[in-house]
């Protein structure tokens, strides 16, 4: 069954896409185009890697399958491509890597990647995913997450999976001490994984917990998943955020509160598109909420008058006279309530 996708980073590439349009040195500019490669590349080999374990496993009521998994455990994280649990408690934790001209792994158990037919040097990802699950596996003892029976915890089994693209060349070592049968095509892990299940089948048969528990057991897990968001505006060294400028607040008598998250509005200026030059109200808490209202949207105050204000006939606080910006009342005015928008409360002036 899967119970978590991978998590969606529309929003954070469509930022760093922005902020390739602002007017930033070509050193930045540069620095900004590896790391949108970078999520174009990891996407791609997550996605590859996630077609293969779904087609075989999303259905099914012995696996549990946990794309894009993040966990936070005492000052130290564990960035989790794919996670699969089984009814007997065997523990995939994968790994996937998109190496578009392959990957090739020496004697010694070095990584090297190929790019224009040159081999450069990389971490090894088995070493990787080793200290993810040593991180999970404290993780799940902690928490006091895994399953029991009489009483006495069930010990899972965790096994190391880096998967690559079938596309990819994988050159491994035929000899050598250094054992990397965890390195394997997305399109062999099937193959792999019903080895595994059928040599534990008969000695594991003591650990095998229901699929309700299974489900239950996983989704605790997933609840302790942690987003991770990056400041990429001082992570590249940029001095404010991109597309829009603030406009000084004074032009205006009010923020309105932003209609996504509650906080107050701060008014722009647009500098690029059809809209450019054209000023609005955003999000203050932008480029975390991308909330927006367009200055015809907004009410706004003019200066009150001698009258005696009226109360809200919503909340009975106190009215401020308001001109109308649109519609068939454009130019008229009106009593409105001073909470707006969190009361629309408001009162005809005839």
């Amino acid at each position: 069954m899967l119970l978590k996708n991978k998590d969606d980073h529309k929003n954070v590439v469509d930022y760093l896409s922005d902020l390739l349009e602002r007017d930033i040195s070509d050193d930045k500019k540069c620095l900004i185009e590896r790391e949108l490669k970078n999520l174009h590349s990891g996407n791609k080999g997550e996605k590859t890697s996630a077609y293969y374990l779904d087609f075989d496993y999303s259905a099914s009521k012995n696996w549990v399958i946990i794309h894009d998994l993040r966990l936070e455990h005492n000052g130290d994280v564990a960035q989790i491509d794919h996670l699969m649990i089984g009814r007997m408690l065997d523990i995939y934790v994968i790994e996937s890597k998109n190496f578009t001209y392959g990957v090739s792994i020496s004697d010694e158990g070095d990584f090297s990647y190929f790019y224009n037919n040159r081999p450069i040097s990389i971490p090894s990802p088995i070493s990787q995913n080793e200290r993810h699950i040593r991180l999970l596996d404290r993780f799940l003892s902690d928490n006091n997450l895994l399953p029991k029976r009489l009483g006495v915890t069930i010990k899972p089994n965790y096994r190391n999976i880096v998967l690559i693209s079938p596309q990819s060349r994988l050159t491994k070592p035929k000899s050598g001490l250094y054992d990397c049968t965890a390195v394997m095509k997305a399109d062999k892990f099937v193959e792999r994984l019903k080895k595994d299940t059928d040599d534990e089948s008969l000695t594991n048969l003591a650990k095998v917990i229901s699929s309700d528990s299974l489900k239950e057991v996983s989704e605790k897990i997933v609840l302790h998943h942690r987003p991770f968001t990056i400041d990429y505006v001082s992570k590249f060294g940029l001095k404010e955020a991109p597309q829009v400028e603030e406009v000084a607040a004074a032009e205006y008598q009010s923020s309105p509160v932003c209609p996504v998250c509650s906080k107050e509005m701060v008014q722009r200026e647009a500098t690029k598109g059809k809209n450019a030059g054209n000023k609005f109200w955003g999000c203050s808490q932008f480029p975390k909420c991308r909330g927006v209202l367009t200055l015809d949207e907004v009410i706004s105050e003019v200066e009150a008058t001698t009258q005696v204000e009226p109360a809200c006939p919503n909340c009975n606080e106190p009215m401020i006279k308001r001109v109308s910006k649109k519609g068939d009342n454009a130019g008229r005015e009106f009593w409105g309530c001073q909470s707006f928008p969190k009361c629309r409360g408001v009162v005809s002036i005839e």
